[in-house]
């Protein structure tokens, strides 16, 4: 069979052009996830959603086994990869405020898990690491989060894998590039009469 020939005076784009690829047929309706109509059509929401209902097994697993908070096993998972790191960047590993960091690692400490150096001279911040006893429940509970992520992660195959590591990535860059586009937010409200901070809607619990 004769290879077809392209028609003149018409633009022609190669078969594996990624965005002509990943275009819809005309006619055919847009993925509920790109145009939202409802509430469980959102992004954000089946996010938040997968990350509440995974994260309850980390959080009785924490709370229920080795007596700590989900977010002080955040601070626990970080300081044995990173030995050393000052609460500032902890917090940014966290994705959280310094005030949340500071008291989940006064917790720590109180438990003889987290331990804070002098700053080093020429340094603003102490540096915080794990004590034996907290290098010790890391080593215990690293792998029964891990093997709840990869059970999670079994559930799709390998190029289902490979296409959710990309997404993941895509919408991360763009999330970063919205909330440098976006005005500055205000500052969350002082406590209150007892009244717990909220969350901000979607943010990342340790996992």
């Amino acid at each position: 069979m004769a290879a077809s020939r392209p028609v003149p005076g018409r633009a022609t784009a190669p078969a594996s052009d990624p965005v002509r690829a990943s275009a819809p047929l005309p006619g055919a309706a847009a993925h509920p996830l790109a145009e939202p109509a409802q509430p469980g059509d959102l992004l954000l929401y089946r996010l938040v959603k997968l990350a509440a209902s995974s994260g309850r097994l980390i959080t009785r697993l924490c709370e229920r086994t080795h007596g700590i908070t989900r977010r002080e096993w955040g601070v626990l998972m970080w300081l044995a990869q990173e030995p050393g790191l000052p609460p500032s960047v902890l917090a940014q590993r966290l994705e959280l405020d310094r005030a949340r960091v500071s008291r989940a690692v006064t917790s720590l400490q109180a438990k003889g898990l987290v331990r804070k150096s002098a700053a080093p001279a020429g340094q603003p911040a102490s540096a915080l690491h794990l004590t034996e006893e907290g290098s010790r429940l890391h080593a215990a509970l690293w792998p029964q989060v891990r093997a709840i992520n990869q059970q999670l992660a079994r559930s799709l195959d390998a190029d289902h894998l490979e296409q959710l590591a990309r997404g993941l990535a895509q919408l991360q860059e763009e999330a970063a590039r919205l909330e440098r586009q976006a005005p500055e937010a205000p500052p969350f409200p002082p406590r209150s009469g007892g009244a717990r901070h909220r969350e901000p809607a979607g943010s990342p619990p340790a996992s």
